[in-house]
């Protein structure tokens, strides 16, 4: 059976944890529920968010403020 779709494009991160961390990581729920709990904790509503922005775009912006100081 095919996976349903996400609701937002998915790109593939790497995270560094031990094995312990990994472990109990995947017994509270893996990637799903981490996802649950970042939505949970949000401090910001998801409109402040620029959806399908590129992450270049992003940093470009950050580093000409910085430069601009």
């Amino acid at each position: 059976m095919p996976r349903p779709k996400p609701p937002e494009p998915l790109i593939g991160r790497q995270i560094r944890l031990s094995d312990r961390q990994f472990f109990i990581l995947n017994h509270f729920g893996g990637a799903e529920w981490l996802r649950k709990l970042l939505d949970k904790k949000d401090p910001f509503p998801k409109q402040f968010y620029k959806v399908n922005q590129p992450v270049e775009s992003v940093y470009d912006k950050t580093n000409q403020a910085s430069k601009s100081i």
